[in-house]
């Protein structure tokens, strides 16, 4: 007998027609194997009856809301750190290359820096310099290579986390006159006079032996003290410098001030005019043994409407034993994120260290600049900058290109948890 097939309104005369029963025929009962011959050609192969696979029920799924049992403790492994470490703070190593060209000079910089934090407390830092020039990177003075930074923190107090402690070899700029938009040589402007404050630089604020207690009181206020040899040489190693800062922060404003003392130590640093004062028994300039003191004050705003920096320096530094001293400035803005993604434009003036009266004796021009520099990440690790300088009372002009890599070259499982 035929089922009758209703009628569907929706699709009238579509799929209409009548299907008819058939009869199926009942199932087995039980399913009995196939008898399995041997095949004389591969004796031993496939001779096993087939069987249809009984169904297994699936595995519970894990609850992610529930602790998993944890496996006991085992010998170490390949994969296990190979120093021990409590800290929640991975090991890093990173490093970096560099290479910068302005007018004639340049200078190609390799950078390996590591730092270990052994517990909540303890930090251990390391930063080993190869230097292809003398005198071109603020924080990389020296040719060839040097350890531009070896040292242990702590934070002993568990109550006061912020105030910490470091000693050794310790790079001083890292932690004295920093700003955002100009500090750094190889990422903000080529200049060295818009990096570390020449006043502080010419009082040995650089990378020396010593110690240093660092402490944020609050998240606005932090203040700094170092005590550190004036001279390089470990041979003629003695606390004879101090360096002190206070730094105050509102809302995006920051302004540090920074005094620092010492002795030349046989670096040679001052105002440019300072090698043409006569000391008598026809010595001129600086003597290794010369008291030394620098101020400086340091600004920096940024607009985050306009993704917009602005910074500001002026600095004074006095040779105590020549009773002569010079002044520096620089001020200027850099815009983020202008034209890509993570690019740098960067406009500023600034004058180097100078005695103005001096320098009208002796009728030179003044030590000026005026930069503008663009600085854009072109690979994932490469970021390329080029510079425009005027100089020198602006009358010269210089042109700049920079090159800089970075890479983490931290060895996974073996140093760090």
């Amino acid at each position: 007998m035929p089922i009758p097939v209703v009628p569907n309104p929706n699709t009238p005369g579509f799929g209409q027609s009548p299907f008819p029963a058939t009869p199926q025929p009942p199932l087995p009962g039980q399913v009995t194997p196939i008898p399995v011959v041997p095949n004389p050609n591969t004796p031993g192969f496939g001779q096993v009856p087939f069987f249809q696979p009984a169904l297994q029920p699936w595995p519970p799924a894990p609850n992610s809301n529930l602790n998993r049992p944890t496996s006991p403790p085992t010998a170490q492994s390949p994969g296990s750190p190979l120093l021990p470490s409590t800290a929640l703070t991975p090991a890093s190593l990173r490093f970096q290359g560099s290479f910068v060209t302005q007018g004639e000079n340049s200078v190609a910089r390799a950078r390996l820096d590591g730092n270990y934090v052994l517990t909540p407390q303890f930090l251990f830092g390391a930063t080993l310099d190869l230097t292809s020039e003398n005198d071109q990177l603020v924080d990389s003075p020296n040719e060839g290579a040097t350890i531009n930074q070896l040292f242990f923190t702590a934070a002993p107090a568990s109550t006061l986390p912020t105030l910490r402690f470091s000693v050794g070899q310790l790079d001083l700029t890292s932690y004295f006159d920093r700003n955002s938009f100009a500090k750094d040589g190889v990422s903000h402007f080529f200049n060295p006079v818009f990096q570390t404050n020449p006043a502080l630089s010419a009082t040995a604020i650089a990378s020396r032996p010593g110690l240093l207690v660092n402490w944020a009181v609050t998240d606005n206020i932090e203040g700094k003290v170092a005590l550190f040899s004036s001279a390089e040489s470990l041979e003629r190693f003695d606390l004879n410098g101090l360096a002190g800062e206070i730094g105050l922060r509102y809302d995006n404003v920051i302004v540090r001030g920074t005094y620092a003392s010492g002795r030349d130590g046989g670096a040679n640093s001052g105002f440019r005019e300072i090698f043409s004062i006569e000391r008598g028994r026809d010595d001129f300039g600086i003597n290794k043994n010369d008291d030394e003191e620098a101020f400086g004050v340091n600004g920096e705003v940024f607009i985050p409407e306009l993704n917009m920096g602005i910074f500001g320096r002026y600095g004074v530094y006095r040779n105590r034993d020549l009773d002569e001293e010079g002044n520096t400035f620089s001020f200027g803005i850099t815009f983020l994120d202008l034209f890509s993604k993570n690019d740098r434009v960067g406009l500023a003036y600034g004058r180097d260290l100078s005695n103005e009266e001096l320098r009208q004796e002796n009728g030179d021009d003044v030590p000026d600049v005026l930069e503008l520099y663009y600085d854009f990440q072109f690979l994932p690790n490469v970021r390329l900058g080029f510079s425009l300088q005027q100089r020198n009372s602006l009358k010269e002009t210089f042109a700049g290109f920079r090159l800089k890599t970075d890479f983490d070259v931290t060895p996974r499982g073996r140093l760090t948890q």
